[in-house]
């Protein structure tokens, strides 16, 4: 196959549904003591571990601080999960790179590099970034999910449930834009879905959907519970 070739069969691998409500999931329950050793070890929920009291009624401070926690065993599980479907099939090398450009890079046997960027949230209908260059890729891997933060963690086992709710948009070639300019005290950017998607890119859902409102779309996650 030629690079266009594997290109789209990258693409169709990327969005198999049960790739991520089956495999991803498993990982991420399977490997939560990465991100919450200390809840593990002692079996506490993250509610006792950071109680929302902690956080004196900003709660969006609670929220950031647990995506953050997460977001390497995402892009942890999501390397290894396309390393052994990309690798059976065409010889892609998928690796984590975390430069400028993007999170993730697939090497093609030709030598030829595609890159995408991973962007987790549990924001209910955006997604929160650094601030983007013209260097960075326009492939994106973005997960919305919520997670039990009642649910007792277990070391050493699936602790099956731990995320409730999941979307998933596999967005290549995006043409959407980050919202925002970066000032002295602030480089994030948000993004947000246009209402158009729906109908001019409806392939990037993969799992739940998006339902168009005035201008932006609601995320509909799928309940795993």
């Amino acid at each position: 196959m030629n690079n266009e070739q594997l290109k789209k069969t990258v693409l169709t691998i990327l969005r198999k549904p049960e790739l991520y409500l089956n495999n991803l999931i498993e990982y991420i329950e399977s490997n939560v003591e990465d991100g919450f050793n200390f809840c593990c070890r002692k079996n506490l929920s993250i509610n006792e571990k950071y109680p929302d009291v902690k956080y004196e009624g900003q709660l969006g401070q609670k929220t950031v601080f647990l995506t953050v926690r997460m977001f390497d065993l995402w892009e942890t599980a999501i390397v290894e999960i396309l390393q052994k479907e990309l690798q059976s099939i065409s010889k892609i090398e998928v690796t984590p790179v975390n430069d400028p450009v993007g999170d993730i890079m697939l090497k093609f046997p030709d030598g030829k590099e595609m890159r995408w960027e991973i962007k987790s949230s549990q924001a209910q209908d955006s997604f929160t970034g650094a601030t983007h260059s013209a260097s960075k890729c326009n492939n994106y891997i973005l997960i919305n999910y919520s997670i039990d933060k009642d649910l007792k963690l277990k070391k050493g086992k699936r602790n099956k449930g731990f995320i409730k709710d999941l979307a998933v948009f596999i967005w290549d070639n995006m043409e959407a834009k980050w919202i925002g300019d970066p000032t002295k005290n602030n480089s994030f950017t948000s993004l947000k879905i246009p209402n158009e998607v729906v109908t001019d890119r409806p392939e990037i859902v993969v799992v739940g959907e998006l339902e168009p409102k005035r201008k932006w779309c609601k995320i509909k996650r799928k309940n795993l519970i």
